[in-house]
């Protein structure tokens, strides 16, 4: 009997992060289905979603092998 809670338990867990992400996929792919549709203006390409964040770890991992600014004393 723990073994079937178990494998019901562990089927949820996997399920229930798909099963709420499908009505905003759906919502996602209607709008840029009508949008496609719609006459284009000129617009900028589009960047990645996740751009910034990949441009912040570009800049964290760029950082790692480059020493530390040398710290500016205080003159009195």
């Amino acid at each position: 009997m723990r073994k079937i809670a178990l494998l019901l338990a562990a089927a949820l867990v996997v399920s229930a992060p798909l099963v709420a992400a499908t009505p905003s996929l759906t919502y996602a792919a209607a709008k840029a289905k009508a949008k496609a549709k719609a006459p284009a203006a000129k617009q900028a390409p589009a960047a990645p979603d996740n751009s910034a964040f990949m441009r912040a770890l570009g800049d964290l991992f760029g950082s790692f092998g480059r020493p530390a600014a040398p710290k500016k004393s205080k003159k009195a």
